[in-house]
């Protein structure tokens, strides 16, 4: 008989094989939540792993902040405090985070400098980094001089989330370079002094000649009127010389009393030529005095440089004192004397040389080191400090190379130009 004809045992050998892969389905079921949860706690163990470690890093790096002696800050695009270490907190004079955080950095930076910064802020925002100084004002009101350099702070997408500030305290730098320019200040107003004192006598034999002047057109109106004679026409004409001879005397004293002023004008955009100008009103008498050629040749189209025109003055006077004492022994007709000014690298340039015999090129390098000098009387601080002049305005003073065969110096000094609209 076939197996058909037996009904309830086929439906017991089919139950057996549902039975059967229920089990096995089951078992690989029970492997794979065994495996999944495996998985998942070894996966909670590595996340916590590094939760750990991200904590222990998270606290040493607060701690190496809180340990910075300089501040470090994070604040928002509208200037709010997130977060300030001790270093910052000691520099605002606060006496706990509270008093900073959630503030805005703009009440304690000087209002001078907050337009300033807020255009930092911005920039940094913006994705770029930067350096500024500023003035601060402490919540005890005392004013401090700060350095900060900022850098954008992202998050995971990239996106700039917060100013992240080191600001150091500069205040006593600060103070020390207020008094190395008052050093200098002083040091450059003896050199003007000295300048004028090595001018002395050509100054003096041009104040005589506008004086000598006035005093004989005056006796002569006297002797005329007391004789009653001579017209009103003649008498007109001799004073006229009289006021035109006090003008000259009055130029001269007047741009040796500027020059000599230990006060200077502030830097401002001034004209070059009108510069080198009145500088030839002070050099005039010396440089006749020594029977010098003078050859100006200043560019047809000169832009206005930034500068304090007092140093500027000094820069030409001193090169102009040079070069004539340069040519002391030269020839009365060889005495040549040239200025020129033209553009330098889009820099304003002034060039003074001379006829003189020139220095040999193994001391070339070393005429502007300080009390390096050729003269017998000489001190050897005037080229450095007019190179110390021009430095500190941006520009550079050196010896340059003749473009003729003729023998002499020529030193050139470049100065920026002032900016549209100055």
């Amino acid at each position: 008989m076939s197996l058909f004809g037996y009904p309830f045992a086929w439906g017991g050998l089919a139950a057996l094989v549902i039975l059967t892969g229920l089990v096995i389905y089951v078992t690989r079921l029970n492997w794979r939540l065994k495996h999944s949860k495996q998985v998942l706690e070894s996966e909670i163990a590595e996340r916590k792993r590094a939760e750990e470690q991200l904590a222990d890093k998270e606290n040493r790096l607060r701690q190496i902040i809180a340990s910075e002696p300089e501040c470090v800050k994070l604040q928002t695009l509208d200037g709010v405090l997130l977060e300030m270490n001790p270093a910052g907190l000691a520099l605002l004079e606060a006496n706990q985070p509270g008093d900073i955080i959630g503030t805005s950095v703009y009440d304690m930076i000087a209002p001078e400098f907050r337009d300033a910064y807020r255009d930092l802020t911005n920039r940094v925002f913006a994705g770029e980094s930067g350096v500024m100084e500023f003035q601060l004002v402490s919540l005890k009101g005392r004013r401090r001089w700060m350095e900060t350099h900022a850098v954008p702070l992202r998050d995971a997408r990239d996106k700039v989330i917060s100013l992240l500030g080191i600001t150091r305290d500069i205040t006593a730098r600060k103070h020390a370079e207020d008094e190395v320019r008052l050093h200098y200040r002083e040091l450059a107003h003896a050199a003007r002094i000295n300048t004028m004192g090595e001018m002395a006598s050509g100054l003096a034999h041009e104040l005589n000649q506008p004086l000598a002047a006035i005093a004989n057109y005056s006796r002569g109106c006297l002797h005329r009127i007391r004789a009653g004679g001579g017209t009103a026409d003649d008498l007109t004409q001799a004073i006229e010389q009289v006021c035109t001879q006090a003008e000259r005397a009055g130029d001269i004293i007047d741009s040796l009393r500027r020059f000599v002023n230990k006060e200077d004008s502030p830097r401002s955009p001034h004209d070059l030529h009108a510069i080198i100008r009145e500088a030839m009103v002070i050099a005039g008498p010396e440089l006749k005095m020594h029977g010098v050629i003078v050859q100006l040749e200043l560019a047809p189209v000169m832009p206005r440089v930034l500068c304090h025109a007092i140093q500027i003055e000094q820069v030409v006077l001193n090169l102009i004192h040079n070069a004539v004492e340069a040519m002391e022994a030269v020839g009365p007709d060889q005495k040549r004397l040239a200025i020129r000014t033209r553009l330098v690298d889009d820099k304003a340039a002034v060039e003074v040389s001379d006829a003189g015999p020139g220095l040999p090129r193994e001391m070339q390098g070393r005429i502007f080191e300080p009390f390096f000098t050729t003269k017998a009387a000489g001190m050897g601080m005037g080229l450095p400090i007019c190179r110390s002049i021009v430095e500190a305005h941006g520009g550079a003073l050196e010896l340059v190379a003749r473009d003729d065969e003729e023998p002499g110096l020529v030193l050139r000094f470049t100065l920026d130009r002032a900016e549209q609209g100055q």
